[in-house]
């Protein structure tokens, strides 16, 4: 029927014999080795580029081999005739060779070849998808797939709403956000926000990234959600395929922490690891330990939007991120914490300029030093920056908390309890006397209350407790009981 049609012009070569063979559909290809991508039933068409490379008896039989049903081979300048040798192996194999045109699109061929199955359709849009997969396109080419197959506004979306290396970033940030923070509880599908909706691969510990459509979730129709969901399955392998290259980075960043720690690292060195690890040896670094699971710190770590890396160091795990931003550590935390899990996070102070193996030493001193802090405080308050360890704060959160509770009541108790019975003010002046300094007329006034009401109430503490507030002594004592929470 092909052959026989005059707005096609194609001749019939070969294989006349097995010229009844439905057509199921049409597939263009020059691979030298074509048959994994075909389908059984397939007019396969050619410009035999393949010909510099394989001769037409190899062709013909791997296409054959594949169950197709026959070959067109396109005309044109550098093939002005189908080749001989092909002409002859169809033959021999009784496989039907049409000639085409060099005037005649392949797409006509194919619309006139088209099976709508929904089946083979399918059968079709995954050959291509691997063909893009394994040209090494990865998360653009996926992209790319599901705009052209859907037709949808889509984005790809991966922790913390960003991109995938390659791709274009969401039309509007929030609900790239929102998308990655469903992803990472595992509600996908699901509507996000008004007019958009996400889809993602059921919760595994591999998958990373979501993809946000620009519609709303009852006006996916079955076939667009049907390309979604295959999609999404393979963003899955794609997200494990970046998961296993970043093992390599681990292992590097491990062997730098463990130098860093023992002090057996040159400046030459580091800078030369921090080069193989993607950081700029003059740029900035900042250090954070966590006993958070190994997987959320590095999911923390891709979100933050800098070039980061994980490594397990003694009983933690350390991110080495390439960043001094003052809210970096709050904005790990909230990534963490978007997975259902409580923080638990030190950082050290940030490194800015050349690469210094004794400040970045310090700074995984001060990480690790926070994280053992953050360690014992209370859920929701575990999170340890720097600026945090230059305060008695920390000497207090390491002693038993009975001690505390009975240095605080050996210090103040008494003064509690004559407030209490003489509705005195005794604490909130002692308070306001040590945060002023000792200024007296600067913490009168701030009390509101005459200088030598002050004098009284300083007096009538250092009567009660035995400790003086003008002295050094007495007022670290009532600093630290004052720091002590109750």
């Amino acid at each position: 029927m092909l052959a026989d049609d005059p707005a096609l012009g194609l001749r019939l070569l070969a294989g006349a014999g097995a010229a009844d063979r439905a057509v199921a559909g049409a597939h263009t290809t020059d691979l030298d080795q074509p048959a994994r991508y075909l389908l059984p039933g397939e007019l396969v068409l050619t410009n035999g580029l393949w010909t510099e490379h394989v001769d037409g008896a190899t062709w013909a039989t791997e296409v054959a081999t594949a169950g197709a049903a026959a070959i067109g081979f396109g005309l044109a300048d550098h093939h002005p005739e189908v080749p001989a040798d092909l002409l002859a192996a169809c033959e021999g194999l009784g496989l039907p060779l049409l000639e085409v045109p060099e005037e005649l699109s392949f797409s006509m061929i194919a619309a006139a070849a088209a099976d709508t199955s929904g089946l083979r359709v399918q059968l079709s849009r995954t050959r291509h998808l691997l063909q893009r997969l394994g040209a090494g396109g990865g998360h653009p080419a996926l992209l790319d797939f599901l705009r052209h197959e859907t037709r949808l506004d889509v984005w790809l979306v991966g922790p913390g709403g960003r991109a995938p290396e390659g791709c274009d970033p969401a039309a509007d940030p929030e609900l790239g956000l929102a998308a990655a923070r469903a992803a990472r509880r595992g509600e996908l599908p699901a509507a996000i926000g008004e007019g958009a909706c996400a889809f993602g691969a059921a919760p595994v510990l591999a998958a990373r990234t979501a993809v946000l459509v620009g519609a709303p979730l009852g006006d996916i129709g079955d076939d667009a959600r049907l390309v979604l969901e295959q999609v999404t399955a393979y963003v899955v392998l794609e997200d494990a395929r970046a998961r296993a290259q970043e093992e390599g980075r681990r292992t590097l960043a491990a062997e730098l922490v463990d130098l860093t720690w023992t002090g057996d690292l040159s400046p030459a060195t580091l800078a030369a690891r921090l080069r193989a690890l993607g950081f700029a040896a003059d740029g900035p670094l900042t250090v954070v330990a966590s006993a958070n699971d190994p997987r959320d710190i590095a999911y923390a770590g891709l979100g933050c939007g800098d070039p980061s890396v994980s490594a397990d160091h003694r009983d933690a795990v350390v991110l080495l991120v390439a960043s001094d931003a003052a809210d970096l550590t709050e904005r790990l935390a909230g990534l963490i914490g978007d997975g259902g899990d409580d923080p638990v996070l030190g950082a050290g102070r940030p490194l800015a300029g050349p690469a210094d193996p004794a400040a970045l030493r310090r700074s995984l001193a001060e990480a690790t030093t926070a994280l053992a802090l953050a360690r014992t405080r209370p859920p929701g308050q575990r999170v340890v920056r720097h600026l945090e360890l230059g305060s008695h704060a920390l000497l207090l959160d390491f002693v038993d908390r009975q001690v505390l509770l009975s240095f605080r009541e050996s210090v103040l108790g008494t003064l509690e309890r004559w407030d209490r019975d003489h509705d005195a003010q005794l604490v909130r002046t002692l308070q306001a006397f040590l945060a002023n300094d000792g200024q007296w007329r600067v913490t009168a006034a701030q009390l509101h209350i005459h200088h030598n009401t002050l004098r009284y109430r300083i007096g009538r503490v250092a009567a009660l407790t035995g400790r003086d507030a003008e002295t050094t002594a007495g007022r670290v004592d009532f600093a630290l009981a004052l720091a002590v929470p109750v």
